[in-house]
């Protein structure tokens, strides 16, 4: 059963500069990322070295970068491949549903970066994600599932700020969309896997 959609996602819509704007930055953003995820693919030559030599701080010691590099393409394909599960895809032009996907994806982003800090202030350590410890990448899935499943709940049927198809598998008693469950579910785990072993 798709849920109803409030009637001001049926009005016509057209983005205006802060929408231009913030797709703009999320495409600087997103081929910066781009470029630096193809340059840590890609090993610095050695330098021969006579004294033993201090690591120097830079963008790959930066987990949190590292976790943005990683979860930009992940979150994004998602977020397409969801899209038409949700009215809005049905409901609106191009311009929105361009709109909607990198704004779905920069919050995506955020709500990752956060609970990853989250993580970190707990172990007073910015390179959890290195360590064998099942409890903290379990803690960062559930993190990211709850604050999904609390969203969900806010915006489909409490607000009305979207609303589902009939191809969206429902969550029995939640009654929200269990795709974007499964993303917080398969995504995060995913992120420390590629962070451990591209460290």
């Amino acid at each position: 059963m798709a849920m109803p959609m409030q009637d001001h996602m049926n009005a016509p819509w057209s983005m205006g500069h802060a929408e231009w704007l913030e797709i703009s930055l999320f495409l600087v953003i997103a081929t910066a990322l781009l470029v630096l995820l193809l340059a840590s693919l890609f090993p610095r030559p050695a330098k021969p070295q006579s004294a033993p030599e201090t690591p120097k701080p830079g963008w790959r010691n930066l987990p949190e970068l590292r976790l943005l590099i990683i979860a930009l393409p992940l979150e994004l394909l998602w977020e397409i491949a969801q899209f038409p599960l949700y009215d809005v895809w049905h409901q609106n032009d191009w311009g929105y549903i361009l709109y909607g996907l990198v704004h779905c994806t920069i919050g995506d982003l955020l709500i990752l970066l956060v609970i990853y800090e989250f993580v970190a202030l707990l172990n007073r350590d910015r390179r959890w994600y290195a360590r064998n410890n099942m409890v903290n990448a379990v803690l960062f899935t559930l993190l990211g599932a709850g604050y999904t499943i609390f969203s969900e709940i806010m915006n489909a049927r409490i607000k009305g700020t979207w609303g589902y198809t009939e191809l969206m598998p429902l969550i029995p008693v939640l009654e929200i969309g269990g795709m974007p469950l499964l993303q917080w579910i398969l995504i995060p785990p995913l992120i420390l896997w590629f962070m451990k072993h591209l460290d």
